[in-house]
């Protein structure tokens, strides 16, 4: 990509040029709002706009997921990117001296990651650009999302010259006529070029126009798929939700978007994934529906394999807990003195795979999925075996946290100990004793264990090791802190542990 100086200032020429194109027809505004959200939705993107840069402000010609329809021209991303040759591509605005002070990165929208095509007049003039913003960093698009933004960038710029074109000649001449018939077979070329199968359809949803990617893809004419003869190309198993997101879609006039098998014209099924979007006209109805087909073939099968794996190793895991406590059940069968060594060992052993459990990474779809898990959830069923008399000696009151998978594990320890001690020596030891837990959350968690109704303490345990177990895991594994007060009522553990060690990273 070539970068051009433009500490000068632009000239004289390109201003005069850039006014030409100041848009005031609502038809042309659509169709460039119609591009903007059809860039969006290729480059999964929240937010895209078609930009035109007049003296000191950014008008916004069309947009997706943006209100307002200026900014100020200084310091804005659009500005350097109708400079460049080629796609511009910032992946976080934060790291990069032009725009981190920018007022649309340290106000809403907040962009992070900017990705824009130039938009250049048939005279060479640079306008503006068509670009597509993120609230989130991002590396960059793939090269078929670049291509699709290049081509769509194009469509726009024909857009623009048609509406010049007419909006200069209004004396309707015969050369005028010829250009705009110029541009109007250009514009068609330009939507058989993009590299998704293209389709549209009228309000009623039969569809009437399928591009030659999609007719090269199934080997068959497009009026093989008119109407609803799409759905012949569709899988069989498919065909039922295809079938209901297109129907929803049309009745709803709302996003269409659906994941189904198509068949190849070497009668292969290839996945893909169907959006679509409503043109309305100027009271809102539906008047025309336009969309893609992208093939995720590749992506699905990888997620297939990935879910498979996590699988497997999940697996392995829970058997690695399986073995190692049949060493310790073999290991202590002949040493009945170590009987209490051998349940402490199990119990541990136990809650280190019921946390496994609650926290493992799953994949689902080719997706992997974080954790749900909350410590109010931990702790009941990690206490559910412990307590096994059916009485309600558990109390959880206050906030709730979900977990990651690293604070898991001396997560569980901590309970895990805590439970154990109080079954031997404190609260849940004897009948009508209970654990009160509350959870504050603030600039740390804040975990209290405090035991009701138990035997009365007289001194402070003396090197319990399993004490010192749960000291460990609050303090060097999850860098808290915690605190231990044996009153005479019953143990009240509290344990301060940062935020983000404990939530989802």
């Amino acid at each position: 990509m070539t970068a051009i100086d433009i500490t000068d200032g632009d000239p004289p020429s390109r201003e005069d040029v850039a006014h030409r194109y100041v848009v005031d027809d609502a038809g042309v505004r659509a169709e460039l709002d119609r591009l903007s959200r059809l860039a969006a939705m290729i480059c999964e993107t929240p937010m895209a706009a078609v930009t035109l840069i007049v003296g000191d402000k950014l008008l916004l010609l069309g947009r997706a997921g943006l209100s307002g329809s200026e900014a100020a021209r200084d310091g804005s991303f659009c500005v350097h990117a109708m400079y460049q040759v080629g796609c511009m591509t910032v992946s976080d605005a934060h790291d990069d001296a032009r725009f981190a002070q920018n007022p649309l990165v340290l106000a809403a929208p907040f962009v992070r990651f900017y990705a824009g095509e130039p938009l250049v007049a048939d005279n060479g003039a640079p306008l503006g650009s068509l670009c597509v913003m993120d609230s989130q960093p991002r590396p960059s698009l793939n090269a078929a999302q670049v291509d699709a933004l290049r081509t769509l960038a194009t469509a726009a710029m024909a857009h623009l010259e048609k509406w010049r074109t007419a909006h200069d000649w209004s004396d309707h001449s015969e050369g005028s006529r010829r250009e705009l018939d110029r541009l109007n077979r250009r514009f068609d070329a330009l939507a058989e070029a993009l590299p998704q199968l293209v389709w549209s359809a009228p309000e009623d949803g039969l569809s009437d126009y399928f591009n030659g990617h999609w007719c090269r893809f199934t080997g068959a004419p497009a009026t093989a798929s008119f109407g609803t003869g799409w759905l012949d190309f569709v899988h069989p198993d498919d065909v039922a939700a295809a079938r209901q997101a297109w129907g929803d879609a049309v009745h709803d006039g709302g996003l269409y978007s659906v994941e189904y098998r198509l068949r190849r014209h070497d009668g292969e099924y290839r996945w893909v994934v169907a959006r679509g979007l409503p043109v309305h006209d100027d009271f809102g109805a539906v008047v025309r529906w336009v969309g893609t087909c992208t093939d995720i073939d590749e992506r699905v099968r990888t997620g297939e394999l990935l879910e498979l794996m996590s699988q497997e190793l999940s697996h392995r895991i829970k058997n690695l807990f399986s073995v190692v406590q049949g060493l310790i059940t073999l290991t202590m069968r002949n040493r009945p003195e170590l009987a209490d060594l051998n349940k402490a060992l199990q119990t541990r052993m136990v809650s280190l795979g019921r946390a496994h459990d609650l926290v493992r990474p799953r994949v689902v779809g080719g997706v992997s999925w974080r954790s749900e898990t909350t410590l109010h959830e931990m702790v009941r069923k990690l206490m559910e075996p412990l307590l096994s008399d059916g009485l309600p000696r558990l109390h959880i009151t206050g906030d709730d946290v979900v977990i990651n998978e690293q604070a898991a594990t001396p997560l569980a320890l901590f309970f895990n100990e805590l439970a154990t001690n109080s079954l031997k020596y404190g609260a849940l030891s004897v009948e009508g004793g209970k654990v009160e837990l509350n959870i504050v959350r603030g600039d740390a968690i804040a975990v209290q264990w405090r035991e009701v109704g138990g035997p009365p303490i007289t001194a402070e345990p003396v090197g319990a090791f399993g004490m010192r177990l749960a000291v460990l895991s609050v303090e060097r594994q999850l860098g808290g802190k915690l605190e231990l007060d044996w009153r005479h009522d019953g143990l009240v553990a509290t344990a301060h542990i940062p935020v983000w060690q404990i939530g989802p990273r």
